[in-house]
């Protein structure tokens, strides 16, 4: 079982702030070097959990992640009485022994490590995944198949965590281990953009069918008034901006076609794209939706953007919420100055 903690590197201590900050990127890239990337499949007690593990395990072999299972157990706060052990030993054997079996149903490899944690679910699992230098992590958006919108687990790790998520809504059928069709929203902003050679790698290895999507957003009141108020002059811009969306998708088109990837690319609009894409979704029978954690706006000090946010928790499929930081297990991704994935085509 994985330590949940590891202790501070010493010798960055006395470093100013600048040296110490590259020191301790350094470091980790050292240790994250010598391990293969993981994927860290939440899977708590509710019948869902072998969904996340189904699509955690097809994620990972396309990315080539190491998998990691896990399950948080709360602490026991029965009138401050302390646990007794013996107890507390037993139930973390049935744990440890559903996640094995999970792991059986799911096909994920026998020697997949098992990570047991107490405390406040969404707490444990960022800190383990930000100690362990997990890169992407996979969880049902809530425990309630008959619920919309994410849990308050799921909803604290976006609001706080710093790693990629795979947002899998609750659902009663068996998944499916291949992707037949993914979604994926494009916006024109370099990182929409960026989560390309990702899909294109988890469709080749499903052979999927790849549908690239932009919605021309409508243009607001306010953009509007600022270019006179004039409807004619809006209904041109717009024209403008599907004409310039319909030029990048087909660039896009053709150079993911270089792979032999069957692509097919969707122009809406204008409308708001948030709705428009859901909509999309449901209409294409998606299979998964992969899309940047940020897009246009490109605001970084909020967790993702508002079209990602929402199609995170309102679309019936798996969301592949990309953020800046992933790396995977494969030999083309490198890191720049600042930690960032820098993924290429090829």
């Amino acid at each position: 079982m994985y330590a949940s903690r590891e202790s501070a590197p010493q010798k960055t201590e006395n470093l100013p702030l600048v040296g110490r900050r590259a020191a301790e990127q350094f470091e980790r890239n050292e240790r994250t070097a010598k391990v293969r990337p993981r994927l860290l499949a939440c899977l708590d007690e509710t019948p869902y959990a072998r969904n996340v593990g189904a699509h955690a395990v097809a994620i990972a072999g396309s990315l080539a992640l190491e998998v990691v299972l896990a399950r948080v157990l709360p602490e026991s706060r029965s009138s401050g009485i302390p646990a007794d052990p013996i107890a507390w030993q037993l139930r973390q054997h049935s744990h440890r022994k559903a996640l094995q079996e999970l792991a059986n149903e799911v096909g994920v490899s026998p020697d997949t490590a098992e990570v047991l944690l107490t405390g406040e679910p969404a707490d444990e699992l960022i800190d383990w995944a930000d100690t362990n230098g997990a890169a992407l992590m996979a969880l049902a958006t809530h425990r309630n198949c008959n619920r919309t919108g994410l849990g308050s687990t799921a909803l604290h790790i976006l609001d706080h965590g710093t790693v990629s998520l795979l947002l899998v809504p609750p659902r009663h059928e068996q998944p499916v281990a291949r992707y037949k069709r993914i979604l994926v929203p494009i916006d024109g902003s370099a990182r929409a953009e960026s989560v390309l050679p990702v899909a294109l790698r988890i469709a080749r290895t499903h052979n999927s069918q790849l549908v690239l999507c932009h919605v021309v957003p409508r243009l607001s009141g306010l953009n509007a008034f600022s270019l006179g108020s004039s409807s004619e002059l809006s209904a041109e811009i717009e024209r403008q901006n599907e004409r310039h969306a319909r030029e990048s998708l087909e660039q896009l088109r053709l150079r993911a076609m270089e792979d032999g990837i069957d692509v097919q690319v969707r122009m809406l609009g204008p409308d708001d794209p948030r709705h428009a894409l859901c909509r999309m979704s449901h209409e294409l029978e998606a299979d998964l939706v992969i899309i940047s954690s940020h897009g246009a706006t490109a605001l970084s000090d909020i967790p993702c953007g508002s079209v990602a946010e929402y199609l995170a928790s309102h679309c019936p499929m798996p969301v592949l919420m990309v953020r800046p930081n992933l790396v995977t297990g494969l030999r083309q991704d490198t890191c720049d100055s600042e930690g960032q994935s820098v993924f290429r085509f090829g």
